[in-house]
């Protein structure tokens, strides 16, 4: 009778084209796991989303910034802009008629 072999378990394979599994051993002090942990608790995430989450923003791949308003003071110096090239314009043209022959 023939002793049937165990295949060995494969890991899963990564992505074509990629060397990165997506799994990480990663060894922390406790107190930063703790932290962590009940930072991810707080977010209502599970801790593995949160690390990753936080590592992702860090890294420059997280969602986009919401993007700021325009300041108070910028909108107001946009705006006395406006109107001084406005009056310039203004007084170019009346300096224009004037001088017409």
């Amino acid at each position: 009778m023939a002793t049937a072999r165990a295949k060995p378990k494969r890991a899963t394979e990564p992505d074509q084209g990629s060397s990165h599994s997506g799994r990480l051993l990663l060894r922390m002090p406790p107190s930063l796991h703790a932290e962590l942990a009940e930072a991810a608790d707080r977010e209502g995430q599970s801790l593995n989303a949160y690390i990753t989450g936080v590592l992702a923003d860090r890294n420059g791949a997280g969602p986009p910034p919401e993007p700021r308003a325009p300041s108070r003071v910028l909108r107001t110096a946009v705006i006395v802009d406006l109107a001084l090239v406005a009056i310039a314009a203004i007084v170019a043209i009346a300096l224009l008629v004037v001088a017409w022959p």
